[in-house]
């Protein structure tokens, strides 16, 4: 993404005002006459969609949508219409208490409706610091975000009501409701209508399909831990602790049938004290360590051993923290080549290059920041993995 701006305080534009989900202002006050326009005759219809995958911002691209009635059959919300629609932060503002994406290569901030309960605090007390909610005891109210592509859980914990657990697409405004899993949250992983969540090396994974009235919980043989999962190609994979062992996990009612894909001589690749995580890019399975830098390797299924590389094929993958949230092919706009992005703390985000090593760690600074003794959560948003 582009430097400038880094470890430096910057003024986001004017935010740009949505309506719906996401949506434009100048498009909404002349929709009926708008509606009703044939195509202009200089844009032949099947060169629409080529238009929409060269947009960069999702105002550009609804406001395509909004032009003519007949676009719309052109441009239904599909990564090759959304192809260089730049990342996305799901991010706080304070003053609001309200939620809104901060588009990251422009900083700018496009409003939309998410349905959450604000932050708020039981008793009248104040608003806690990550540190203040271990040591208060009164309740308070705290949203966690989990997201894939367009797709985001949110959890409302230390609440003084039942907690919550909703799944929500910031783009189609689909959205449903789920019963908090009944064990102890850290990860949160998507596949079609099931949604797995799990605590890294704890023995249990919880699993529920949309719909279901209740969760499942699935555990491991003594002396097994997942520590990281991905579903690459709808086969759910594990790195499995304390060898950090690459397996393929079946769910099977109460239990988690292991297929190991390595031996232990082989899965020496993560050192000690060390974090490590699955990811995914374009089908091959990916495990990014970190040590003092990062290292990436690539699963060679022949040969069953990871390979260690440098490229990523011009590809960048997106973590929240210690999740994975995506990846963005080639020259995507607005994102460095053969990237790794992180959120952090404090309303912070980092940009690791495998190409030069070097590690950026940028601020989100936008008008309605909440403070840096504020905890506050931030997560990816990719338009084009939808």
């Amino acid at each position: 993404m582009a430097k400038s701006g880094k470890r430096r305080t910057r003024t986001s534009p004017p935010a740009t005002a949505l309506a719906s989900t996401i949506t434009t202002s100048s498009t909404s006050s002349s929709t009926n006459r708008e509606e009703t326009a044939s195509p202009s005759p200089d844009i032949l219809p099947e060169l629409i969609a080529l238009i929409a995958s060269r947009l960069t911002t999702l105002e550009d691209f609804f406001a395509l949508v909004a032009a003519c009635r007949a676009y719309r059959a052109h441009l239904p919300l599909s990564s090759s219409n959304l192809a260089s629609q730049g990342p996305l932060l799901l991010i706080h503002q304070k003053a609001s208490a309200s939620e809104a994406l901060y588009h990251v290569p422009l900083r700018r901030i496009l409003r939309f409706r998410l349905p959450r309960t604000p932050v708020a605090v039981a008793h009248g007390r104040r608003s806690p610091t990550c540190f203040s909610r271990l040591f208060t005891p009164k309740e308070v109210t705290l949203t966690c975000f989990h997201s894939f592509g367009c797709r985001v859980a949110i959890r409302n914990i230390f609440t003084a009501s039942r907690p919550e657990f909703r799944i929500c697409h910031l783009l189609t405004g689909e959205r449903a409701r789920l019963p908090h899993p009944p064990t102890p949250i850290g990860c949160v992983l998507f596949s079609g209508d099931l949604v797995l969540a799990f605590m890294p090396r704890h023995r249990y994974i919880s699993y529920c399909c949309i719909g279901d009235a209740q969760w499942q919980v699935a555990w491991c043989d003594e002396g097994y831990h997942p520590y990281s999962l991905m579903f690459v190609k709808g086969t759910l994979y594990a790195l499995i602790y304390p060898n950090y062992r690459l397996a393929v996990v079946e769910l099977n009612n109460n239990s988690m049938v292991l297929s190991f894909l390595e031996d232990e001589l082989s899965a020496r690749t993560v050192p000690d004290s060390s974090v490590a995580l699955l990811a995914e890019c374009h089908g091959e399975i990916l495990l990014i360590v970190r040590t003092k830098l990062y290292h990436v390797f690539k699963w060679q299924s022949g040969e069953k051993k990871w390979a260690s590389t440098d490229s990523l094929g011009g590809c960048s993958l997106f973590f929240n923290r210690h999740e994975f949230a995506g990846c963005l092919g080639p020259d995507h706009p607005g994102v460095r080549r053969d990237c790794l992005y992180f959120t952090g703390n404090f309303g912070y985000w980092s940009e690791y290059s495998l190409v030069d090593r070097s590690l950026h760690e940028i601020l989100a600074d936008y008008p309605g920041r909440p403070l840096r003794e504020d905890c506050f959560p931030l997560a990816w948003v990719l338009p084009s993995i939808c």
